[in-house]
């Protein structure tokens, strides 16, 4: 049996869940905001605060990681490399959380009541925070799929098509997000084309997922030894149970049928809470086992095939 990886914790699978839904639902009320015209208030200032809380307690998972936390919070002050994507994460990150929060507190009529000088400038400063959240929101999605390609020895991880994966992951997730925040608080944009396009997104981002998934793992489990022993342990090794059910079934599957009802009953009219809140809490569970199953099943490179070692042993036999 093929052991798991350990060197790091279940901490790091956090952080790349909560920084795909952070991502993903900044994007989808950043694009709200710019499209809507003034409406959809509260889900924009609810999404924005979902979004920044998901990201900075997904750092702090990330940073509680490492041996020496307090120093890994100003860690980026040391950053200076151009060239190297951990330099490129830590201060985009760094930019997110800041951009994010002012996005959220712009947004938020309670704070921006109380301030005088903003006057009628809040909804032009809000409109420029969307526009800078946009990028940011995308290369916050992109990045963490990045951060583990970029660890040396992890065949798994060593692919272009686990950032592709991430990405497509966290706008999932975070379309999720904000479907929950619609149904829930939202009326005004439950009554629009909003829960529509919605319905649209989520069902296309599952194809897409699911063919980039299969790709992913295909192509691992055709590739080097210790590339298909890491796919072996996510398709029927240790953590199939976990990925078939959680991740394809749960994750991917019942969703994609839920979107399709939602869709049929949006044609009469009709809206379910509970279906939307349903699919949603599967399409956040298959996100974050998904990145649990990919961060588990990343062991370190076999330097010697099986085979090799199995004909080196025999040569080893027959010397007398």
């Amino acid at each position: 049996m093929v052991e798991l990886q350990s060197t790091w914790t279940w901490l790091p699978a956090i952080y790349l869940f909560l920084g795909g839904v952070s991502a993903g639902s900044m994007l989808v009320v950043a694009l709200l905001k710019l499209a809507g015209r003034g409406r959809f208030k509260t889900t924009v200032s609810i999404g924005a605060w979902v979004a920044t809380i998901a990201l900075a307690c997904g750092l702090l998972a990330l940073v509680a990681e490492v041996e020496k936390p307090l120093q890994a919070m100003v860690l980026f002050k040391s950053f200076v490399n151009p060239t190297s994507w951990m330099t490129v994460g830590a201060w985009v990150l760094f930019a997110s959380i800041i951009v994010f929060g002012l996005f959220a507190l712009v947004s938020t009529s309670a704070v921006t009541s109380r301030v005088a000088f903003l006057g009628k400038s809040k909804d032009a400063l809000s409109r420029a925070l969307a526009v800078a959240a946009v990028p940011l929101a995308v290369v916050v999605a992109v990045y963490t799929g990045i951060l583990l390609s970029a660890a040396p020895s992890i065949p798994l991880w060593g692919t272009w098509l686990l950032p592709v994966l991430f990405t497509v992951s966290a706008f999932d997730t975070g379309v999720a997000a904000v479907a929950v925040i619609i149904a829930v608080c939202d009326k005004e944009a439950v009554a629009s084309k909003v829960t529509t396009i919605l319905e649209v997104a989520t069902a296309c981002l599952i194809v897409v997922e699911g063919i980039v998934l299969s790709v992913f793992l295909g192509s691992m489990s055709k590739g080097t030894v210790s590339e298909s022993l890491a796919a072996g342990i996510i398709v029927d090794g240790e953590l199939s149970m976990a990925f078939w059910t959680l991740v394809v079934a749960f994750g991917l599957v019942v969703p994609f049928v839920a979107a399709l009802a939602q869709l049929i009953m949006a044609r009469k009219n009709r809206h379910s809470t509970w279906l939307v809140v349903g699919a949603a809490a599967c399409v956040l569970m298959g996100g974050f086992v998904l990145r649990y199953v990919v961060l588990a099943a990343g062991i370190h490179g076999v330097i010697v095939s099986p085979d090799a070692l199995q004909a080196a042993s025999g040569v080893i036999m027959m010397i007398p």
